[in-house]
């Protein structure tokens, strides 16, 4: 989804790093150049978007091509809304049909997928996710390494805490603190996540 969303923006997509591929494999009829150890050897003749779902695993990426001086690229797919006032991170994607509305901020290396609502003065923590048809009402906070699962809904004003994970169709009607899972309707924590 990032290459497609690269490539409709016009951008040359030379291929993919994938440490648990074989090289020269093909995804989307683009190569698998390597793993992290490629990065280091052409860092200086590439610009790399962040293609990893998994939060903790994209924030390490992240980490690695900041050490190594490589710059992250920021896409916002062609159909996708951003207010002129909100504020995006390096390496941040916004997938097809998303909308990010006025004075929403959207820290470093976070997803905003397909057809997600982040509506005014929302803040989004780095590498946080929020799947397609996310919704968050106006100023809601997310906390970095948070989850919001398809189809989530945030009411305005609230909060949910770090590396939370927020079940698919759940409503958060109240803040939710750090490392749980929530799901239901209102949102009701179902379990302490465990440490990294």
């Amino acid at each position: 989804m990032v290459a497609d969303i690269a490539l409709a923006r016009g951008m040359t997509v030379a291929g993919f790093l994938d440490d648990r591929a074989l090289e020269g494999q093909r995804v989307f009829d683009l190569p698998i150049l390597g793993g992290p150890a490629w990065l280091e050897v052409c860092r200086s003749e590439v610009s790399v978007a962040l293609g990893i779902g998994e939060n903790r695993a994209r924030c390490r990426i992240y980490k690695l091509c900041e050490r190594l001086g490589v710059t992250l690229v920021t896409l916002i797919h062609p159909t996708a809304t951003v207010a002129a006032s909100a504020q995006l991170g390096a390496g941040v994607v916004v997938m097809a049909q998303a909308v990010i509305n006025p004075d929403a901020r959207v820290a470093n290396g976070a997803i905003i997928n397909s057809g997600a609502i982040v509506e005014h003065d929302c803040e989004i923590g780095a590498f946080a996710h929020l799947s397609p048809n996310a919704t968050l009402g106006g100023n809601v906070r997310v906390g970095a390494l948070t989850h919001l699962g398809l189809a989530a809904s945030v009411l305005p004003g609230k909060a949910v805490g770090e590396e939370t994970v927020v079940g698919a169709g759940a409503v958060v009607t109240s803040d939710v603190p750090s490392r749980v899972v929530v799901a239901g309707v209102p949102a009701r924590i179902q379990r302490q996540r465990e440490e990294p």
